[in-house]
């Protein structure tokens, strides 16, 4: 299974092929066949933007 998408639903990554569906993927949690990709960027761009907030408020302090 690919690691790099994950349920849309429920934001589970664990996925199964189902038979039933002719093989299509869907969620083995919630059942959903709708995914989308992980983006580690996102979080990475999060972080950059709350370093430079308490690097700007510590230049403003002192």
């Amino acid at each position: 299974m690919s690691v790099n998408r994950v349920c849309f639903n429920c934001g589970s990554s664990s996925l199964v092929s189902d038979r039933s569906l002719g093989g299509k993927i869907v969620c083995s949690k919630c059942g959903s066949s709708s995914f989308k990709n992980k983006s580690s960027s996102f979080l990475k761009r999060k972080n950059l933007i709350f370093l430079a907030i308490v690097i700007a408020i510590f230049i403003i302090i002192l």
